[in-house]
């Protein structure tokens, strides 16, 4: 076990703490915004979708959106990153490590196929170029 989590999960007697994820969305939000003043490509806005929630805030008058001329939303990057978007980005770049198969990370990130584990980690398309580039020449690694 990595020592780092070991001595976490020593400090808390093996009975790690819950986190609430909307909580934890606010402080990742406000450290992101705090970074985007030295990353300026964090306080970019971005084409994203709207949650439910953020949805209702709209048609109720409670929420300003803008939008692009596409119709797109627009957002500041930093305030679209979330968990998820860190457990994404968590799967997606131990894929690249390719320390570990398809099927192992199938098993961590809880995909039933491989299709929707592809479809998930969203390679890029010089990812994809690499891989294919890989296979042509004969490299022996797991390709999807």
């Amino acid at each position: 076990m990595n020592p780092n989590l070991k001595a976490i999960c020593e400090k808390y007697n093996y009975r790690l703490p819950s986190v609430v994820d909307q909580i934890l969305n606010r402080y990742i939000k406000d450290i992101l915004k705090d970074l985007s003043e030295t990353v300026p490509t964090l306080a970019v806005k971005v084409p994203t979708k709207l949650t439910m929630k953020q949805k209702k805030k709209e048609v109720l008058g409670e929420m300003a959106v803008e939008r692009n001329d596409k119709g797109e939303v627009l957002m500041l990057r930093y305030d679209c990153v979330t968990t998820h978007t860190a457990r994404r980005s968590g799967i997606t770049n131990i894929y690249l490590s390719h320390k570990f198969t398809i099927v192992q990370m199938m098993h961590v990130s809880g995909h039933k196929t491989q299709k929707t584990f592809i479809d998930y980690i969203k390679l890029s398309s010089d990812e994809i170029a690499d891989k294919i580039d890989a296979i042509i020449n004969g490299a022996k690694e797991e390709v999807f």
